[in-house]
């Protein structure tokens, strides 16, 4: 599938972070709300220590707002809830001791705390991720079953405990319910998403556009497929709002599987056309799309179909997908290469184990990252890691394409390391068939296009066949 790094920047985990952030927020102004009607209750009855640990929770909760509101939800979230269970376990052991008349009821907040963790903290490290909800829910347990308290002169008479009970009985639950809520909201505007994404694969909303790859003369090699959604409602939807749901979903399968039919129909296109017969088309490949039992013989049989030269057909990996199964993604692609096949291997450089896939994986161009390209001129380190690159590239006979060229610098600067493969903005943004062809047509190059470089010998030419 077309990933982001082409075309628009989007992250898989927007929603996850529109819901941490909303989680933040309510649990924020919970924590406030209670802390001040207490801290004024408590300060009209003189108990100052109680009155100080309300106005540090005051404080905690404008600070994990403030926090969240700016983006900082990690932070926030390491903010709220240490001083949040310091204070319930303060509350719980020494204050609100159980008694015949009534029950403890401070540990209760640890059941949203527990919630809220496991959802703040699903991306985080195992510790965060598993330890903190697996705290929060031991000491609930142990603050139920036990009467276990430390019985002090600031310990809560029942006159107080017994009212008080209910309140935090009803913040509690109550908080949990806000905290279900929103894990309820998000869950059915997922559902939602989902069925329009289901519905826009049904109805042929998705289709390509193309970013032109060009050689070190300027001449238009080829393009990168990337998708887009027209969608009845919204226009133009860029793929960092639709992949992430359809990876999620499983639907990345019927829609990996119409962005290879469409770029199988217009390679057969380009080649009964004069000019167009020479152009490759890159398609991005899905970890799930790999894994499928069938996908060869869907690769294989799009391409006799529609009667395409199979060298014209560039399958992208990232190491994400290699990582999956190595051995069985492997097979694959030999299987496919020796059948014209091409693959290239993108994102090269920002994985672990980029020299093994050189090695053992039947690849035909690499491509370098737009990270490194970005701060070339900047960088003394990322100018002698795509310098690096290319000789590599060289002298395994592999091709090498830098994608994310903004600007002449870039260009230049790439031209003088060795590069003859490009892609990026200074050419052209992806475009939609029609205006790729005009485009294509015109011979249209930056305005600022510099002298073109030395030709390169006859071994190093670009090869599609």
């Amino acid at each position: 599938m077309p990933r982001h790094s082409s075309d628009s920047p989007g992250s898989g985990s927007e929603l996850h972070q529109r819901r941490v952030r909303r989680m933040l927020l309510a649990s924020s102004a919970v924590t406030l709300l209670l802390s001040l009607g207490w801290g004024l209750f408590f300060a009209w009855r003189c108990d100052w220590l109680i009155v100080a640990t309300d106005a540090f929770l005051c404080l905690l909760a404008l600070r994990g707002g403030r926090l969240a509101r700016t983006g900082q939800l990690h932070r926030a979230a390491l903010t709220l809830l240490p001083g949040l269970l310091l204070v319930v376990l303060g509350h719980a052991i020494f204050l609100d001791l159980p008694t015949p008349a009534a029950p403890r009821t401070a540990h209760l907040y640890l059941l949203p705390m527990a919630i809220f963790s496991i959802v703040v903290f699903r991306h985080g490290n195992s510790l965060l991720r598993q330890g903190l909800p697996l705290l929060f829910l031991t000491l609930f347990v142990l603050l139920s079953a036990t009467q276990f308290g430390l019985p002090t002169s600031y310990a809560l008479p029942d006159s107080l405990r017994v009212p008080g009970s209910w309140i935090t009985s009803i913040a509690a639950i109550g908080t949990l319910l806000i905290l279900l809520h929103l894990l309820q909201s998000d869950l059915s505007e997922t559902s939602t998403q989902e069925r329009e994404l289901r519905d826009g694969i049904t109805g042929s909303q998705f289709e390509l556009f193309y970013q032109p790859q060009h050689d070190g003369k300027g001449r238009l090699i080829g393009a990168e497929a990337l998708v887009r959604w027209r969608h009845p409602e919204r226009g133009l939807v860029a793929p960092g709002e639709f992949i992430p749901l359809a990876e999620r979903t499983g639907l990345i399968l019927p829609l990996g599987q119409s962005v290879l039919e469409q770029a199988c129909r217009q390679l057969a296109r380009w080649s009964r056309e004069p000019g167009k017969a020479g152009w490759s088309l890159a398609v991005n490949v899905s970890a799930l799309q790999m894994q499928q039992a069938g996908f060869v013989a869907t690769v294989l049989g799009l391409i006799d179909y529609h009667g395409v030269v199979p060298g014209r057909l560039k399958l992208e990996l990232t190491e994400g997908v290699l990582l999956q199964d190595f051995d069985q993604v492997s097979a694959k692609m030999h299987q496919l290469r020796s059948a014209g096949i091409a693959f290239a291997l993108d994102d090269f450089g920002t994985g672990y184990s980029s020299l093994q896939y050189l090695r053992r994986l039947p690849l035909e161009q690499i491509k370098i990252d737009k990270s490194f390209v970005a701060e070339l001129g900047r960088q003394d380190r990322d100018s002698a890691i795509v310098g690096t690159v290319l000789v590599l590239g060289r002298s395994l006979g592999l091709q090498v394409i830098a994608e994310g060229v903004e600007n002449a610098e870039h260009w230049q600067l790439l031209s003088g390391l060795g590069c003859r493969l490009f892609q990026g903005y200074w050419f052209s943004v992806p475009m939609a068939l029609p205006d790729f062809e005009a485009y294509a047509e015109a011979g249209r190059l930056p305005s600022d296009w510099a002298q073109p470089v030395p030709e390169l010998p006859e071994q190093e030419q670009p090869a599609f066949a």
